[in-house]
């Protein structure tokens, strides 16, 4: 609110009205846009983008590139691009989040081990954990995990694989990232270096780690909140960070959230729209924004600013993933289909109802599936 409101004073000509959507998000959004009741301003993710922009739903955004010291290209360009649907700019990034390493100094002390090395691979992650696993007290867990497909998804790209390949036709020709990825995942659980998050009593990895029993989680930048309330049991000083091990190649996960406007909109209306993202989205305006701790900036001389660099100096550092962090764009317009699927794969594999080939060759063939239009309903 407090963004809409500085709008709204520095624009006199333009009044918004902030109206959130409290309950399934997408499916509202589509009814409404359907039905011509739609916002003219709206949130997008990159993985729901391309089944919007098909529908006709979105306003092309190529203008922005021409508008007075707005400058697309400071915008991190591999985020950018995420945001674009047959070659047309249909939304662009508002803030995001990365994954990365978050450890307990204290813990890792106990076991006589230092602060990870930002060089660190997949051998010196397994040393930390098998490490912690032998010297931690009873009640203190190594790790947690979730059956998590965007967690698996980081170990994947650091494999030196894909879930897609770059048409958006079906999985890579080479799929053993894909197997290596969720082997990697799956067995810190099944080999007891990490319980589940859902055994703990917060119940996902970054809550779990801030009770203080935990000595390391891979989970977002919205975990950095989390540690700095006054609820986290880990205090200030004794919670460090690090970037994601790497394997074949550096990787991560990002998720974006950009602005999007409605293509159904008179012309004035669409005048203001497009003033509105092109304001909220300025250096300055993402400035005022990412400074609230609760995001990442998306442009680039804004991470690389000092000032934010300072007040934010966990988030900044695991920013600095962003050249080899991948996004949810695979330019499918059922990416909800698919994405459910393979979580309910990877649920049943936690759940030992599958085994681990079993899960890969279901991975392998159902993402085919889906991309061939014939998703199975269920994992």
């Amino acid at each position: 609110m407090q963004m809409v409101n500085e709008f709204n004073q520095e624009h006199p000509g333009i009044h918004v009205v902030f109206t959130p959507i409290t309950s399934n998000y997408y499916s509202t959004l589509a009814t409404r846009l359907a039905t011509g009741t739609g916002p003219s301003v709206f949130y997008m993710e990159n993985t729901e983008l391309p089944r919007f922009a098909a529908a006709g739903y979105l306003a092309n955004l190529s203008a922005l590139a021409d508008y007075p010291g707005y400058n697309l290209s400071d915008f991190i360009p591999n985020m950018l691009k995420t945001f674009y649907y047959k070659g047309t700019l249909y939304a662009v990034p508002k803030d995001w989040g990365v994954l990365g390493v978050y450890y307990n100094k204290k813990l890792l002390q106990m076991a006589g081990l230092p602060d990870p090395p930002a060089n660190w691979n997949w051998t010196t992650f397994m040393y930390y954990l098998a490490t912690l696993k032998a010297k931690l007290p009873s009640g203190y867990y190594p790790m947690t995990v979730t059956p998590s497909w965007a967690r698996i998804l980081a170990f994947i790209h650091e494999a030196g694989g894909d879930w897609v390949n770059q048409e958006g036709t079906g999985t890579p020709a080479n799929t053993t990232p894909i197997y290596d990825g969720l082997a990697f995942w799956y067995n810190l659980y099944n080999k007891g270096y990490a319980v589940l998050a859902s055994d703990l009593s917060a119940g996902w990895n970054g809550g779990d780690f801030a009770l203080g029993k935990v000595a390391m989680v891979v989970s977002g930048t919205w975990t950095i909140p989390v540690l700095e309330s006054n609820s986290s049991q880990v205090p200030p000083g004794e919670w460090g960070v690090q970037w994601m091990p790497s394997d074949a190649q550096r990787g991560t996960m990002m998720f974006v959230v950009g602005l999007a406007v409605n293509s159904h909109l008179s012309p004035a209306q669409m005048k203001a729209a497009i003033e509105f993202v092109a304001w909220f989205t300025s250096k300055n305006g993402e400035f005022t924004w990412v400074m609230k701790g609760l995001a990442l900036p998306a442009r680039l001389s804004i991470l690389h600013n000092s000032t934010y660099i300072n007040a934010n100096p966990a988030a900044a550092y695991l920013a600095e993933q962003y050249p080899f962090a991948y996004g949810w764009a695979y330019n499918t317009t059922n990416w909800d289909a698919m994405h459910t699927d393979i979580h309910n794969v990877v649920g049943n594999l936690f759940s030992g109802t599958i085994n681990l080939n079993e899960a890969y060759q279901e991975i392998v063939n159902d993402t085919n599936l889906c991309l061939s239009g014939q998703c199975p309903t269920n994992g």
